[in-house]
């Protein structure tokens, strides 16, 4: 029986796996992995997402035994393989190949010895091979046949914190490698979920009935989607063995947002990050406020001129001390756009002051403000800030510092959302400690602690006299205010 066995093909990529690598685990997860895995493979036009937990076996069963299992289906198939380096993408080619060199008489296949290639080699005496590489390499020259195999597009937290990148991996998903599709291959991408807009957020935003998305988390949780269909609160079958205390004990030590976007497949918690979407909704106003004490419009500028992210809020103040945010203009701009922008709002609203995060650029940022605003013709001053003030000692320490305030607003109820602001509720609810700060909550810190400023500060009226000829210090030439407003004029 044991030499049928070895005779016998593996019915599947899980199969095929722990034949080919010793000591190799079969979990639930590997499990439904390999059958999608397989149906890709198979069938045309596949597009399959695949997030769990690492140290799992996922990487050695897509990125490896999958392309083995693609060209012993058929040898004159191409498949892609990319990751987030060329580095990461070779080992898992050195890899595979590895396994045909000592598996030939298996798979049914040899390696050709004219590809010597660590990241281009082809089967003997057929069409098919692989190409493997990074994301950002740009991968042309060569096809994909049967499947495009795509492992951990982004290498971590920084990576994936930055805009500009988040939309280079994009671009080149879709301009570059989708491009090297043949009609009928398939897509398989594993990966984890840093952040919203990452890849594979932005693929299931923008086509969701496209992609078959396979989330695991470590331990099941409500609200988190869980393609194994626990209950929550049951862990995962760890390949390592792992109990739910220590998955509980790993939680504890990684974090918040390391826990969510590495063991739990989404990038924070349901419940949200830093901001709680409780918050939002226990204390929303149903409009703004109608006459609020005073109006600012918060700006975090975009730190270059090539339309980066940029933060623009107005928040109000009623003359109980509750701030409203009531506009979010929030979106990728010049520093040109992100100024008119921040002046359009001020006057729709009918803010009397924009404040400036500056705490790099304090004079051009304050002067291409005055400038926009002076092509402006308003009825009533505006005036333009930086933030925080010099010498305040405000704005001191890392972003969750310098937020602590708003969010005790946000939470104790003294912040409020008028309306809703789907976009920057989004945002908010997502930002997490150690992630970058969303722009618009960035924005909102500025002007939230403008107004809170405000609210402590004295006003001081000076004594009129009644004449102007007279000395300030003769006290017969002081006269009340009401007896200066009602004085007569001329005569």
């Amino acid at each position: 029986m044991a030499a049928v066995r070895a005779r016998r093909r593996p019915a599947s990529p899980a199969e095929l796996a722990a034949r080919l690598i010793p000591g190799y685990v079969v979990t639930p997860t590997i499990k439904l992995i390999s059958d999608a895995l397989a149906d890709a493979i198979a069938h045309p036009d596949r597009r399959y997402i695949i997030s769990c937990p690492p140290r799992t076996g996922k990487s050695v069963l897509v990125s490896q035994v999958g392309v083995v299992l693609a060209l012993m289906t058929d040898p004159d198939a191409t498949v892609i393989l990319a990751s987030y380096s060329d580095e990461l993408a070779q080992e898992h080619s050195r890899e595979a190949r590895r396994l045909v060199a000592a598996n030939s008489a298996l798979l049914g296949y040899q390696l050709s010895q004219d590809a010597r290639a660590v990241g281009r080699w082809q089967v003997d005496g057929h069409r098919g091979g692989l190409l493997a590489g990074g994301i950002l390499s740009g991968i042309t020259g060569f096809g994909a046949s049967s499947v495009l195999l795509i492992d951990d597009p982004i290498k971590n937290v920084q990576e994936a914190d930055s805009p500009a990148y988040r939309r280079r991996v994009a671009a080149e998903f879709r301009s570059t490698l989708m491009t090297r599709l043949h009609p009928g291959a398939s897509v398989v991408i594993i990966g984890t979920r840093w952040a919203e807009s990452d890849l594979i957020g932005t693929l299931l935003a923008d086509e969701p009935e496209r992609w078959t998305h396979i989330n695991v988390p470590a331990i099941a949780e409500t609200g988190i989607p869980d393609a194994l269909g626990r209950e929550p609160g049951v862990a995962m079958t760890s390949a390592l063995g792992r109990t739910l205390d220590q998955l509980e004990d790993i939680r504890r030590s990684v974090g918040s947002r390391a826990w969510y976007a590495m063991f739990q497949g989404v990038p924070s918690s349901p419940e949200g990050g830093l901001v709680k979407r409780d918050w939002l909704d226990t204390w929303r106003l149903p409009a703004a406020p109608p006459r609020p004490v005073l109006t600012v419009v918060g700006v975090d500028p975009s730190d270059s001129g090539s339309g980066d992210s940029c933060g623009i809020v107005a928040a109000s103040m009623t003359a109980e001390g509750v701030i409203t945010v009531i506009a979010d203009q929030s979106a990728p701009m010049t520093s040109d756009a992100w100024a008119r922008a921040a002046v359009e709002l001020a006057v729709d609203v009918g803010a009397s002051e924009i404040a400036v995060e500056a705490f790099a650029a304090r004079e051009t940022y304050t002067r291409v403000l005055r400038e926009a605003l002076g092509r402006y013709k308003i009825n009533r001053p505006v005036k333009v800030t930086a933030w925080p003030p010099k010498g305040s000692g405000r704005g001191g320490g890392d972003a969750v510092a310098r937020g602590s305030a708003l969010l005790q607003g946000l939470e104790t109820g003294t912040v409020r959302l008028a309306g809703y602001l789907p976009d920057f509720e989004a945002a908010a609810v997502t930002w997490q400690a150690g992630q970058h700060q969303p722009d618009a909550l960035a924005a909102l810190v500025v002007a939230h602690d403008v107004l809170v400023h405000t609210a402590g500060r004295t006003v001081t009226f000076g004594v009129p006299t009644g004449s102007l000829g007279r000395s300030l210090t003769d006290r017969a030439a002081v006269t009340s205010m009401e007896g200066f407003l009602r004085r007569r004029l001329g005569g």
